[in-house]
């Protein structure tokens, strides 16, 4: 047997999976642990997450999200049309805001920090997919990194 798989994830690090798999490794995947925890509501709501709207203007590609017309507008005067720069900076997220107010108080820093990553890592993989399929004229990237400590994604365009 072989599998094929485009991303991984680390499931030591959703404790409650773990601790479910353990009473029944031979069944438990992924797919058992989501039907326990989620509801098709919650799937469909991911679904944007994983897949989300882009807005097209004035040649910039801005995540749906994030597009706001003022500060679009402020960032392409003060990057004098620049392309790359413009995306970079409108596209920017800090991870944590995604999930900050849902966070397990009793967990510690160092294991939600461990997550957040894990979410970036997904969430990157996903998004080149999707750049790559909507916009395959152009060279996207997404970019995981550290700024003052904590984790944050953005997209942006370079020139081929």
């Amino acid at each position: 047997m072989k599998i094929k798989k485009l991303i991984s994830i680390t499931e030591n690090l959703l404790p409650e999976f773990s601790e479910l798999k353990t009473l029944n490794p031979e069944t438990w995947d992924i797919s058992e642990y989501l039907n326990l925890k989620y509801d098709i509501n919650a799937a469909i709501a991911f679904s944007k997450f994983f897949f989300p709207d882009f807005i097209v203007k004035d040649g910039c590609i801005i995540l749906g999200f994030r597009y706001s017309d003022e500060s679009f507008k402020k960032w392409y005067k003060h990057y004098s049309g620049n392309i790359s720069e413009i995306e970079r900076t409108c596209n920017k997220y800090e991870l944590k805001d995604f999930y900050n107010n849902n966070r397990n108080s009793n967990e510690s820093l160092d294991l939600y920090n461990k997550k957040i990553d894990e979410l970036g890592n997904v969430l990157k993989k996903s998004w080149e997919i999707n750049c790559q399929l909507l916009f395959p004229e152009k060279k996207i990237v997404v970019d995981v990194f550290d700024e003052y400590d904590t984790t944050r994604i953005t997209l942006y365009t370079i020139s081929i």
